[in-house]
């Protein structure tokens, strides 16, 4: 476990953000937390970062406004999926927390430029971590590393080949990618392998109290249009907290699409290392040859995406954690 390593988040809630959140702000030290336009607009994002802190008992965790419009031509919503507000159909008062009056992306360029002991996790676009690197390039060798839910080895969710969050701003998330800050991505590849249905929503409003029953609704909302959630912002954040979560990680050169006309937001990977001559296995987990074999370098492996991971215990802290809410 790492609890105490501090953090700052970048996300867009949205129902796995919430859940997210909740992780974090129970098993890591959060500096602060930044809003993005991105499963919903930008002044429903921030009011539900504000909420969830309240809700948790943690509103003297600072929320910041990042921006609401991506780097490129191309808005990218998910209300179907996360409703208008980003909390589904539940009801919510106001939060009294207010939102504090500076920039995010200003906040996170005074953050990393002045301090050595913080990691950065984004749930959504990149647009925020995007515009601080245009306007403070030295940023890219402050950051010590991005945990990032983002990203897919193969199929997308926001179009055939393109995951949302880098379909929401491919320009932003090609601009960090680019940056040379150590990345670890948790992607649709390995989310898929963990799914919450009714049997987890019950689970989870027996733990009792405030937190529990909100998460219940959330997560109901969240299971009817397919009979499952992936939760994927939730279970990417466990790998932070509990690294032996995610059971096998590769590292791999990645970019991002930004001008396809139908791969446009695919995290273009280069598996070559990685082909398997086993028939019924495409893709192998383990390089089969070296990189260097086939005339990459080292250095151009910017990202270790997670491959394999335990849904069971990555289920059980979740529940374990929002259970914890109720004492």
């Amino acid at each position: 476990m790492m609890e105490g390593k501090k953090v700052v988040i970048d996300c867009d809630p949205g129902i796995d953000d919430c859940f997210a959140l909740l992780l974090c702000m129970k098993h890591l030290d959060v500096a602060g937390i930044v809003a993005v336009g991105g499963n919903t607009d930008l002044q429903y994002t921030e009011r539900n970062a504000r909420l969830i802190t309240e809700l948790a008992g943690r509103p003297e965790i600072p929320v910041y406004a990042g921006y609401n419009l991506p780097l490129g031509r191309k808005v990218v919503r998910a209300t179907d999926v996360h409703g208008n507000s980003g909390l589904g159909d539940v009801f919510v008062q106001e939060p009294i927390k207010k939102l504090e009056s500076r920039h995010g992306v200003d906040y996170l360029i005074d953050t990393f430029m002045n301090r050595d002991d913080v990691a950065l996790i984004t749930l959504g676009p990149m647009t925020n971590v995007a515009q601080a690197l245009l306007k403070e390039p030295r940023l890219a060798t402050r950051i010590p590393g991005i945990l990032s839910m983002a990203g897919s080895a193969f199929v997308g969710n926001d179009t055939a080949v393109a995951e949302f969050n880098i379909s929401g701003d491919p320009e932003a998330a090609q601009i960090v990618l680019q940056s040379g800050i150590p990345i670890r991505m948790v992607g649709l590849n390995v989310l898929r392998q963990n799914r919450f249905t009714e049997k987890e929503v019950e689970q989870i409003r027996q733990c009792g109290g405030p937190v529990a029953e909100f998460a219940a609704e959330l997560l109901s909302f969240a299971i009817r249009r397919y009979g499952y959630s992936n939760l994927c912002d939730a279970s990417a954040v466990s790998w932070m907290i509990d690294p032996s979560i995610i059971t096998k990680s590769v590292k791999v050169h990645m970019d991002v699409e930004t001008k396809g006309e139908l791969t446009r937001g695919m995290t273009v990977c280069d598996w070559r290392a990685f082909l398997s001559a086993d028939p019924k296995e495409d893709l192998a987990h383990e390089r089969q040859i070296s990189h260097e074999e086939m005339g990459a370098k080292e250095g151009a492996l910017n990202v270790e995406l997670a491959m394999e991971m335990d849904s069971e215990r990555m289920k059980q802290l979740l529940l374990d954690t929002i259970r914890s809410y109720g004492k």
